[in-house]
């Protein structure tokens, strides 16, 4: 199964837990990624950004003449997804590193410290060794 690991809007796929339990054969919302063509969890199929994003036939928002648009904006300021709040810094590191560099950078950021296994958003605690990782509390 192939996954994609960069959103338009600048998050990293990679530690969307509905991915990670989709690479881990255990998946309620299957999900290859946003940007794959196949298997998305109902709020990524129906995504304002990535809809613009597509039509606009660009890969990442920081491409578009209106960026920051104000869905954009309201995506980062959303209380209820404190990791959104990453995207600004995460596009400036596309727009300066390319999108690999980006992806390296992501793997680590979102990985357990001590294991190095991938960890999810909203993890504090690595599932696998129960390391310390830098996730988010649910709000």
């Amino acid at each position: 199964m192939t996954y994609v690991l960069d959103g338009y809007c600048g998050l990293y796929c990679g530690a969307c837990p509905d991915l990670l339990d989709t690479q881990a054969g255990k998946a309620k919302h299957a999900c290859q990624g946003c940007k794959s063509a196949v298997n998305n969890p109902e709020w990524c199929a129906i995504c304002d950004i990535k809809s613009c994003a597509r039509e606009k036939k660009i890969a990442f928002c920081y491409q578009c003449d209106e960026y920051p648009c104000k869905k954009l904006i309201s995506f980062m300021e959303d209380v209820r997804y404190p990791y959104h709040r990453e995207v600004a810094e995460y596009m400036k590191i596309i727009e300066r590193e390319g999108k690999q560099g980006w992806l390296e950078r992501m793997k680590i950021r979102w990985s357990c410290n001590a294991c190095r296994q991938p960890v999810s958003w909203w993890q504090q605690a690595c599932p696998h060794c129960g390391g310390k990782v830098n996730g988010y509390e649910k709000p």
